[in-house]
Parts: structure tokens; C-alpha cells; sequence
């Protein structure tokens, strides 16, 4: 049973913290419910519903909260209010689709917290993953342009420009696999209808689709919608002009392109292909277009491009890039052209790919340029301008400072390892940000195992190091803890009994923890003698493939 509209903005729950931020509350389904004045009734119009209901849409982008019950809240409200127009229905396509990027996000929020979510509310709409809520939200859409289309002169709400942005955006920023087709079908909606103009932020949010997807020709296909938009700029059409945001997509899908590429040449050509785009954007701009002045998040991605060949050719342009960069910056004193730890993190990244011996040594000196820097920036006391992000390292940039150790060929990367990782430890005691992930305690387990140094003493290390996670109330050691661990003893014991206890000592850890996974009996079979690998298959195995559901 629904309720009226003015019954429906009429009830609060009692305690309850959705919508309290403005003076009422939203009925929950689990309590009772109290009745608000007639006065608050009657002063409420349909802008003061409309921003209460914008208040709500923009906790859905809260994926800490329950975000499905809260959308559900706003679409209860909508259906229920006779004050609502084309603004209420566009906040109830944003509620939905915020909550698309909830739910995507929601997918590496821990176990336990996303079952805390999952039961703080009961929603009224059947909506579990990022797919549905794009699915909801696109049949809301469909629904008022169905109904306008039936009666067009009727007193009807249908949908504009900003509905069909709001959903092609939405399937834009979920990973399902026909969710650039999804955004694409809406985009040709909008040509084809009359009423609607397509504009920049509506094929932005194709090419942000594209961009993000693993189709294989989505960087040809957003080339054609690159040329197809300056084409259309050239005709006259400046509502969907080309800018920096398109060009800086277009980037993003060369990370994607050279990091799924095998060969090396073919990723060095993916990285000169996105090394040409920032050049002709910096032409444009000679030529007056200042729309394409390329910002750090365009260094930042080209850098990422030749990061994902691995090898020291690529990592040095990755290094020129940085230099003009700082060059720029210095030049202009713009914020937005400023390195910031997303780049250094890139370049950091751009040399731990390779194997090359001064990767490691190269990846700590930047950390100490970033240490340096963030340090004068504090120093001048003075606020942060719009737009400017420091240099301060976090755990990101260790664990990637790690990962350039673990692949070296320091023979004491071990102990090399362990400091970063000490020091990440005591930088989180006043900066949460630098807290070591589980990822930085494996990078440093694996520096043990490919330790050719003091091998005993490697690893000790990392046996400590793994004591220190089973400690740690901020991780949970996974499968690749416990495989690592594995790989250490096979690669750093010779074979024998020894190894044998070891081994199995580690690989009981991970089987009551439920972390036998495929990656751990490959180790396993590295670390055991045949006898003893024999006895262990022999255990619960039913064939010598398959990991007991119990392990």
C-alpha cells in the first residue's frame, strides 16, 4: 500500500540519521513513525522537496552507507509527492545513479563491512549490484520517455539533456561487460530524438565507458568518437567541442591498451601514440585553443602509458616527462600543473616494472624527493590553493617502492624491504594514509623469496614479516601471503625435511584460514619432496587439480 503524498513527507522516523541533516527524517521500514506539523507541510514547496531530495542522492554516493535503502527512499518520495517536476525526476535518475557508483565501490569495501551494509536497511527496491541499479535507473528513463512520446502535449514530466547524461554516466562507471554498449545505445537515443541535443558531457561519459573497458577496440572506437566530436565542432556544433577531459580519456584507454599488450614493441607504440596526443594538445594550445592545456593528470597518464611497457627505456621517458613537467611548473606556478604523489607514484612505478639495477635505488631516492618537497610546502605555513594536492607519500607509493625492491637485483633487498616496511609502520602511527595494505606486506614477502643475499637471514625476515600480519588489526593475510611465504622456504631451504616442516607449517596457516587456493599448492609442490607432497594430496584431494572446498 502507498502512501499519499503529503502522508509520505509527513513521517519521520524517530532516531533515525537519513535526512536528519535537514530537518526530517525518512520512515525506515524496521520502526514506528511520528507525524510533523501541518505547518511544515504546507511550507514546504517543490524546491525546498527538490533539494531535500538532492541531500538524499548525494549520500548514495556514500558507498559506506546504505545506499540502495536511501535511493529507495527518494524514489518512495517521488512516486508519492504531487510537488515534483523535471528537477525531482533528474535527483531520483542521480540518487540511482550515485548509487551505481556505490555498489561498484562496495566490491573491495572488506567482507564484514559490506554485511554491515547489507543489513542496516530493507530497501523497497529489488537492487544488489552496479548492474541493477544502471538497470533501474535506465528503466526509469525509458518509462517517462515512453510516456511522453504517448501523449506529448500532455502535463507530463519527460526527460532532457541532463536525464540521459545522468544514465549514460552511470553505466560508465560500472565494470559489467556491455556496459559501453549500454552507454552507447543512450547517446544514439539522444541523436535521434528531436527534442535532444547531445553535448560534451554526454560523449565524455561514452569515451569515459570506453575508456575503462577491456574491449580490445575500444581505443579505436573512441578515436572515431574523437574524430566524429571535432567534426561536428568544426560544422558548428561547439556544445560537444572537444576538451581536455576527452583528450585526457583518450590517455586512459592507452594505460588499459599497454597493459594488455604482450609485446613490448607494441606497448612501446601504444606509449609514442599517447605521447603524440599530448603533443598535438600542446599545438592546440599555441594555436589558441587553451582548452587543451595539458594539466598533471595528463603527465601523470602519459607517464602511466610508458610505466606499463617495463623496461629502463620506458621508465627514462616517463623521467623526461616528469622533468618538463617540474619545468612547466615552475615556469607558470599553476597548481594544476604542479607534481603531485599521484605522479611520482607513477614514476615510482614506471622503473619497479623493470629489472633494471638502478630501479630500486631510484625508486627510493624519488620517495625522499617527495619527503623533501611536502616538507617545504608545510613549512610555508600557508593554506593549500584550489586544486593543489601535495607530494606526501602513502601507502600506495611504498608499496610500489616495494614492488621496484622485490623485482631488483640487490642481493640484500631483503633487508631492504624490511626497512620500507618498518618505516611505513611508524609513518602510520600519525598518518593513517601510509598504513601498510596487505599488498605491502606480500611486495616484501615476495623480496624475501628473490633474496640471493644472506638467504637465512631473508628468511627470518620474512617469517617475522608474516607474524607481523597475523598481529596487524588493519590486514588479513590472503592467499598470496601465505603462497608467498611458500615460495620462500622452496626458494631459499635446500630440499629436505626442514623444508618439508616449514612448508607445511605455513601451508596449515593458510588452510585454516581457508586460503588454499591454486597459486599455494603451486608452491607447495615447489617446497615438498615428492613423498611428502604425495602424503598431502593424499589427504582430501579427490583428484590432484581440485583444492578441498574445506581448505
Amino acid at each position: 500500500m502507498r502512501l499519499n503524498s503529503r502522508a509520505l513527507l509527513l513521517l519521520v522516523l524517530s532516531g533515525s540519521s537519513v535526512g536528519t541533516s535537514f530537518g526530517f527524517s525518512i520512515p525506515s521500514r524496521k520502526s514506528g513513525v511520528r507525524l510533523l506539523s501541518a505547518e511544515f507541510v504546507s511550507d514546504h514547496d517543490v524546491y525546498k522537496i527538490n533539494r531535500k531530495l538532492d541531500e538524499l542522492a548525494e549520500q548514495c554516493g556514500d558507498a559506506k552507507k546504505p545506499v540502495v535503502a536511501i535511493a529507495s527512499e527518494v524514489e518512495d518520495i517521488y512516486h508519492a509527492s504531487e510537488k515534483k517536476d523535471l528537477v525531482s525526476f533528474n535527483v531520483l535518475l542521480k540518487a540511482w545513479g550515485r548509487t551505481c557508483q556505490s555498489l561498484e565501490r562496495q566490491k573491495y569495501i572488506h567482507y564484514d563491512v559490506h554485511e554491515k551494509l547489507s543489513t542496516t536497511s530493507i530497501p523497497s527496491v529489488a537492487v544488489y549490484t552496479p548492474r541493477d541499479a544502471a538497470e533501474h535507473l535506465t528503466k526509469h528513463l525509458m518509462e517517462a520517455e515512453a510516456s511522453y512520446e504517448k501523449d506529448p502535449d500532455g502535463d507530463l514530466i519527460y526527460p532532457d539533456e541532463t536525464s540521459y547524461n545522468i544514465a549514460i554516466d552511470a553505466w560508465a562507471k560500472i565494470s559489467v561487460p556491455d556496459s559501453t554498449e549500454a552507454a552507447e545505445r543512450l547517446l544514439k537515443k539522444m541523436i535521434n530524438n528531436p527534442r535532444l541535443e547531445p553535448c560534451l558531457i554526454s560523449y565524455n561519459s561514452v569515451l569515459d565507458s570506453h575508456a575503462h573497458s577491456s574491449d580490445v577496440t575500444s581505443l579505436k572506437r573512441m578515436n572515431k568518437i574523437w574524430q566524429h566530436m571535432q567534426n561536428l565542432a568544426e560544422d558548428g556544433n561547439k556544445k560537444v567541442k572537444p576538451n581536455l577531459r576527452t583528450a585526457n580519456l583518450i590517455l586512459t584507454a592507452c594505460v588499459r591498451m599497454a597493459e594488455r599488450l604482450e609485446d613490448v614493441n607494441d606497448k612501446m607504440a601504444c606509449a609514442e601514440q599517447a605521447r603524440a596526443l599530448l603533443e598535438d594538445m600542446k599545438k592546440r594550445v599555441d594555436a589558441g585553443a587553451v582548452e587543451f592545456t595539458p594539466d598533471i593528470t595528463t603527465y601523470s597518464i602519459v607517464m602511466d602509458v610508458y610505466a606499463r611497457v617495463g623496461i629502463a627505456k620506458s621508465a627514462l621517458k616517463a623521467e623526461d616527462l616528469m622533468k618538463e613537467i617540474k619545468e612547466v611548473f615552475q615556469e607558470t606556478g599553476d597548481c594544476r600543473r604542479q607534481p603531485n604523489v599521484r605522479t611520482y607514484t607513477t614514476l615510482i612505478g614506471a622503473w619497479s616494472r623493470t629489472t633494471d639495477t638502478r630501479a630500486a635505488a631510484r625508486a627510493e631516492s624519488l620517495v625522499e624527493e617527495m619527503e623533501e618537497l611536502y616538507a617545504e610546502r608545510m613549512a610555508k605555513g600557508t593554506p593549500l590553493k584550489p586544486g593543489e594536492e601535495t607530494t606526501k607519500p602513502n601507502a600506495r607509493t611504498f608499496t610500489t617502492v616495494l614492488h621496484a625492491i622485490s623485482r631488483s637485483r640487490d642481493h640484500g633487498k631483503a633487508k631492504r624491504a624490511l626497512r620500507t616496511l618498518m618505516k611505513m609502520r611508524e609513518l602510520a602511527k600519525t598518518d593513517p594514509d601510509c598504513t601498510p595494505t596487505i599488498g605491502a606486506y606480500n611486495q616484501a614477502i615476495d623480496a624475501c623469496a628473490k633474496s640471493r643475499g644472506d638467504q637465512v637471514e631473508a628468511l627470518k625476515i620474512a617469517f617475522a614479516i608474516l607474524k607481523t600480519v597475523e598481529m596487524d588489526e588493519n590486514v588479513k593475510p590472503i592467499d598470496h601471503t601465505y603462497s608467498n611465504t611458500i615460495k620462500t622456504v622452496a626458494f631459499l631451504l635446500p630440499t629436505g625435511s626442514e623444508r618439508n616442516k616449514l612448508a607445511l607449517a605455513v601451508f596449515e596457516k593458510a588452510k585454516k584460514d581457508g586460503m588454499v587456493s591454486g597459486e599455494v599448492m603451486k608452491n607447495m609442490r615447489k617446497a615438498l619432496d615428492a613423498d611428502a607432497m604425495h602424503e598431502l594430496l593424499s589427504e582430501d584431494f579427490i583428484d590432484n587439480q581440485q583444492v578441498p572446498h574445506s581448505w
